[in-house]
C-alpha cells in the first residue's frame, strides 16, 4: 500500500462503478495509483455514460434521473424532497467506504440540475424571457428550491463524509442542461447566456425588491432573442463576446440583474456552510463554463464563493496545458487574496487525464507541474468509470513522479 499524501488526490466516481468493483478492491487500487480520494457522486441528474471497462453492469449505464445514493432523512426536508436511488446497495456505498477507512470520501452533490424534480414541480424551475420553463433547472430564488438545496448538501454531509462538493449551485446554463439538445442554428456565448437568464416569478420578484425592473429587462431580453433568431446571420464566437460586453455596458439593469443572481448563489453556498458539520468542509464548483472567468453566466461570484466555502474545485477542462493555466491564473487573480499565490490556497483542481483533454491525457505531468507553479496543490480527477485502465494507470505513474518530486 502506498502512503497517502496529506494533499487532496480524489478520483471521481458514480457509485455504479465502485460497485462494480467492489469497495475493498477500488480503495486498494486507488491508493496503488497515489490517490487518497473518492469524490462518489452523491445525487446525480440523467446521463449516457460509455463505461471501457466494464464487466458485468453494462457498457452503456443511464442512472435513474435526479436521485440520491444514501438513504435521506426525511425530517430535513420541506416540499422538495431527495429522492433514493432504488437499488439498496448503492446507497451503502458511502457507509461502506466510510467503514473501509482507507480513502477519503467526499460528497459530490449536484444541487440544482434535476430534471426529475423540475418535471414534478414546473412552478420552481427557471424559466426563459419568454416564459418557457427548464425542467432540468431549479431556479435558487424560489424559496422552496433554496430551502431544499441547504436540505440536501446538510444530508450529504452526514454521510460519513471528510468534504460536501456542490455542483451546480445556481442556473444552469441554457447548453449542457438536457440529453438529446437539438437546434439548426449556431449557438454563441451572447445567445446561450441570453437565453439562459431566468426570468421566473421569484426572480422577477427579487429583482424589484433591489429596485431593477426585471419585468421590463424580462422584455428587452425577448426582443433582442427574437430580432436574432430572426435575422440571417449566425454571430461568431468573437462577435458573440463581444455583444455580450457591449449589452453589458448598455444595458445597466442587465448588469445589475446579473450581479443579484450573483449575490444569491452566494447566500445560498453560505447558508449551507453554515449548516454544515464542524468536520466536513465545503467546496464548490463554481462552472461548467470554459474559461472560468464566464462563471457569473451560472451566478458564480469566484470571489464570495471563495469566502463562503472552504474551496472552490474548478475543473480545468482544456485541450493543452497551456490552456489550463491561462485559465488557472485568470481564476487566481480574481479571489480575495492579493497576490495569486496565496489565492492559490482555496483552490482544488479538477482534471481529466484523457481524451478530450490534456492532448488526450499525455499532457497530464505538465498540467500538474503548471498548477504547482502557480501554488494549486490539491487534485481530483474526473472520472473512473469513463476512463480506460491504461488512463488511469497512466495518471497512478503521473501522481507518484510529482509527489515524489514535490517532496
Amino acid at each position: 500500500m502506498m502512503r497517502k499524501t496529506s494533499a487532496y488526490r480524489s478520483l471521481y466516481a458514480y457509485p455504479w462503478d465502485v460497485a462494480e468493483e467492489g469497495v475493498a478492491a477500488f480503495a486498494a487500487k486507488a491508493l496503488e495509483r497515489g490517490l487518497n480520494g473518492v469524490t462518489l457522486a452523491a445525487s446525480y441528474h440523467a446521463g449516457k455514460f460509455l463505461r471501457p471497462n466494464a464487466r458485468s453492469g453494462g457498457r452503456v449505464v443511464f442512472p435513474e434521473d435526479g436521485v440520491v445514493y444514501f438513504d435521506p432523512d426525511p425530517k430535513r426536508y420541506g416540499e422538495l424532497r431527495a429522492q433514493p436511488h432504488s437499488d439498496p446497495a448503492l446507497r451503502r456505498l458511502f457507509a461502506e467506504l466510510a467503514g473501509d477507512g482507507r480513502l477519503d470520501v467526499h460528497a459530490w452533490t449536484v444541487l440544482l440540475h434535476n430534471s426529475r424534480l423540475g418535471a414534478a414541480y414546473p412552478q420552481y424551475t427557471a424559466r426563459n424571457a419568454f416564459g418557457d420553463s427548464y425542467v432540468y433547472s431549479l431556479c435558487p430564488a424560489q424559496p422552496a428550491v433554496f430551502e431544499y438545496a441547504v436540505a440536501l448538501a446538510c444530508d450529504a454531509a452526514r454521510q460519513g463524509v471528510r468534504s460536501v462538493v456542490l455542483e451546480t449551485p445556481g442556473w444552469l446554463p441554457y447548453a449542457h442542461g438536457y440529453h438529446h439538445e437539438f437546434a439548426q442554428l449556431r449557438s454563441n456565448v451572447w445567445l446561450d447566456t441570453m437565453l439562459g437568464l431566468c426570468f421566473c416569478d421569484a426572480c422577477v420578484k427579487a429583482a424589484g425588491d433591489a429596485g431593477i425592473d426585471g419585468a421590463g429587462l424580462r422584455q428587452r431580453v425577448a426582443g433582442r432573442i427574437d430580432a436574432y433568431l430572426k435575422a440571417p446571420v449566425d454571430g461568431t464566437e468573437a462577435q458573440a463576446a463581444a455583444w455580450l460586453a457591449a449589452d453589458l455596458l448598455d444595458d445597466q439593469e442587465l448588469a445589475a440583474y446579473i450581479r443579484q443572481r450573483q449575490a444569491w448563489v452566494s447566500e445560498l453556498v453560505t447558508t449551507i456552510r453554515a449548516g454544515l458539520p464542524a468536520g466536513v468542509q465545503l467546496a464548490v464548483i463554481p462552472t461548467v463554463q470554459r474559461p472560468t472567468a464566464q462563471s457569473w453566466i451560472e451566478g458564480s461570484d469566484l470571489r464570495a464563493l471563495a469566502a463562503a466555502a472552504d474551496w472552490l474545485e474548478v475543473p480545468f477542462y482544456e485541450a493543452d496545458t497551456a490552456r489550463v493555466i491561462a485559465d488557472a491564473h485568470d481564476t487566481l487573480r480574481r479571489l480575495p487574496a492579493a497576490q495569486p499565490t496565496g489565492s492559490a490556497a482555496k483552490v482544488r483542481a479538477i482534471l481529466r487525464p484523457g481524451a478530450p483533454d490534456l492532448a488526450d491525457g499525455a499532457q497530464l505531468p505538465q498540467a500538474l507541474a503548471g498548477l504547482a507553479a502557480l501554488g494549486i496543490r490539491d487534485f481530483a480527477f474526473y472520472n473512473h468509470g469513463l476512463l480506460r485502465s491504461e488512463r488511469l494507470d497512466a495518471l497512478g505513474t503521473a501522481l507518484h513522479h510529482f509527489d515524489r518530486s514535490a517532496s
